[in-house]
């Protein structure tokens, strides 16, 4: 669905440069015109409207275009046949909604960096970056499809369960109140990409990012330790970052709207919170072959933690060993 613009034939110029900009006509259609053109109730596509992020539109708006008609004739299609349900209609439109305005906030960000806030001038030029951008974004989902698709038909019938991590900045909040915008800016940015960048590298997947803590997935707790343990020592050299800490699970988890959930989940979020700057915690029962690795440093904590919602728990705590390094903080 395309968003709203102001009443009339004669959009202000501001909309018009951004129709024009994302290759879009003005909306001729209100959603009464919708609801005639596909039989669909403007409540029920109304609800889409809002899963998606966007603000209502009021009756007599015109807002719409023969697009959003499509979209919404074909989903009531689906929907009437039972070939897909309204539930989770609404559960993609959310996940859509929220992670396509994150990503053109950023995009946005990066273009007003180059061409600053005048994007009439973007309008005018033979390059047209949102067309890239749009072929992008499609070729990057389909990559990602591509390789969802695979990795679940490579799983064994029998899998069930994965690894799950979370791995955060220790003691961020205490860098945000002596830390200026830009040097803030510039500490999640590294964090983020490096997260990235080591989860894929060791074949896991990034669930979410949550201000300076990322969430992960993997198939086995090897993979999952590899990933904390590579974090750990690239971030750990840099000047201005604080240290990684990590907790790491490995269970059964249900999996809804690419979101993961489980007691798997809350075990490995719990464990983060115990452990120390620079290392991981992982139940002990978990992984006790760990403890014949020598490329690590991995100690049994004596002590055993009372985590809230899960109860006593005993667990390894697990660190780069020092040769591994850039420097001796962590």
């Amino acid at each position: 669905m395309t968003t709203g613009a102001n009443d009339g034939d004669d959009p202000e110029p501001t909309i018009s440069t951004a129709y024009r900009l994302v290759d879009l006509e003005p909306p001729t259609l209100r959603r009464i015109d919708v609801e005639a053109q596909t039989g669909v109730p403007s409540e029920q596509a109304l609800r889409w409207w809002r899963a998606m992020g966007f603000a209502e539109v009021g009756d007599d708006e015109v807002a719409f275009r023969p697009e959003d008609v499509a979209l919404v004739k074909r989903l009531g299609e689906l929907i009437e046949t039972d070939t897909i349900q309204d539930r989770n209609v609404l559960r993609l439109a959310r996940l859509m909604g929220a992670s396509f305005s994150r990503l053109v906030d950023a995009q946005l960000e990066a273009l007003e960096d180059v061409v600053g806030p005048n994007f009439d001038e973007l309008a005018d030029t033979d390059f047209d970056i949102f067309e890239f951008m749009e072929t992008t974004m499609l070729y990057v989902w389909r990559r990602h499809l591509l390789a969802a698709i695979s990795h679940r038909l490579s799983l064994e019938k029998t899998n069930t369960g994965q690894a799950v991590g979370f791995l955060d900045l220790s003691g961020f909040s205490r860098v945000t109140k002596r830390a200026g915008s830009a040097e803030l800016t510039d500490i999640i940015d590294t964090f983020e990409a490096a997260a990235f960048d080591v989860v894929s590298g060791h074949g896991g997947r990034v669930v979410k990012l949550i201000g300076d803590e990322v969430m992960f997935v993997t198939d086995d707790v090897d993979t999952a330790v590899a990933i904390g343990i590579d974090l750990i020592t690239r971030l750990a050299p840099m000047d201005k970052m604080p240290p990684v800490h990590g907790g790491l699970a490995y269970g059964p988890t249900v999996t809804v709207g690419g979101d993961v959930f489980g007691p798997t989940v809350n075990l490995a979020s719990r464990l983060t919170t115990v452990a120390r700057p620079g290392s991981l915690a992982i139940p002990r029962g978990v992984a006790p072959h760990l403890l014949d690795r020598d490329d690590l440093d991995v100690r049994r904590v004596r002590r055993s933690y009372d985590l809230k919602g899960i109860g006593r728990t005993s667990i390894l705590a697990i660190r780069p060993l020092p040769t591994h390094l850039g420097d001796e903080r962590t």
